[in-house]
């Protein structure tokens, strides 16, 4: 093998020190950044990470269903876990819960979605779409759900409170 320090160049062509203006360069030492300085960095972008999931809008949708018979109760609740659980497995979900009173045939979910396309698949789809299919066999009177924007974490007390003037009723309430 040869020699790796010959001029693999043309024959004929200027080295670089030939060249006008230019001179060998010394190999510049490794960049190292302090750890205090490393650390500074660290933190300011996880503050901006931070902000900026304060700041990120998410699609929330509360549920409010009231099941007609007592004898529902119990295959509604089933239905109800399943089709929570499904939503907790699904893309584009970010948090949620469900409530239940089965004494008193009250059950409320609450979702909340990264996109509105990704709740939109969800309410329309597996057991949720199925559930939707069958809700006036199943929904007493005043059942209804809301859909919001909102920025930051779940909140119980504001999805109940927005379930008061509902974007659809399952079961209209006048009809009682």
């Amino acid at each position: 093998m040869e020699n790796s320090q010959n001029d693999l160049r043309s024959p004929g062509s200027p080295t670089p020190i030939d060249e006008p203006g230019l001179e060998p360069l010394e190999i510049p030492e490794p960049l190292v950044i302090p750890p205090d300085k490393l650390r500074e960095q660290y933190l300011a972008e996880y503050e901006q990470m931070k902000d900026d999931e304060m700041n990120r809008v998410y699609f929330h949708l509360a549920e409010y269903v009231k099941v007609l018979s007592i004898g529902q109760v119990f295959s509604f609740m089933r239905a109800h876990m399943k089709m929570y659980n499904e939503a907790s497995e699904r893309s584009g979900f970010a948090d949620g819960g469900i409530r239940g009173r089965w004494w008193a045939k009250r059950f409320w979910t609450y979702t909340i979605w990264e996109s509105r396309e990704d709740m939109n698949r969800f309410m329309n789809g597996g057991v949720h779409g199925d559930l939707m299919s069958r809700m006036r066999e199943v929904a007493a009177v005043g059942s209804c759900y809301v859909v919001w924007e909102a920025k930051g974490e779940s909140d119980w007390a504001g999805a109940l409170s927005r379930l008061e003037h509902p974007t659809r009723y399952y079961v209209a309430p006048y009809l009682e």
